[in-house]
């Protein structure tokens, strides 16, 4: 999967979902982004690999009261499927969920 700034367009465009706000939505990431407002996907995604290895499947950008979060989804060098929410403006990791791949138990 790439991470180059057709992946973040996309990524975004996924994030704003199918409601009527999708556009303010989208305009909104864009916005945050250029800005400064939030850290580009890319490094989020550096830092996911860098800290769990293996493979990104899936990133949403939420727009929470508080302000951006990006969720990841990946699975893990040692095969978990993570879920992982990061603070778009800062890049803290701040909630890490997983289930082991072969038996879908939460960890």
């Amino acid at each position: 999967m790439g991470t180059g700034p057709a992946f973040l367009l996309i990524a975004l465009l996924f994030a704003a979902g199918p409601d009527a706000r999708a556009g303010d939505d989208h305009e909104r990431a864009r916005a945050a982004l250029r800005d400064g407002r939030i850290l580009p996907l890319e490094r989020i995604v550096e830092s996911a690999k860098q800290r769990f290895g293996g493979e990104v499947l899936d990133v949403d950008l939420e727009d929470e009261e508080d302000g951006f979060r990006y969720e990841l989804k990946l699975i893990a060098a040692d095969g978990r499927i993570l879920k992982l929410d990061y603070d778009a403006s800062t890049g803290e990791l701040l909630r890490t969920r997983g289930r082991h791949r072969s038996h879908g138990r939460e960890r």
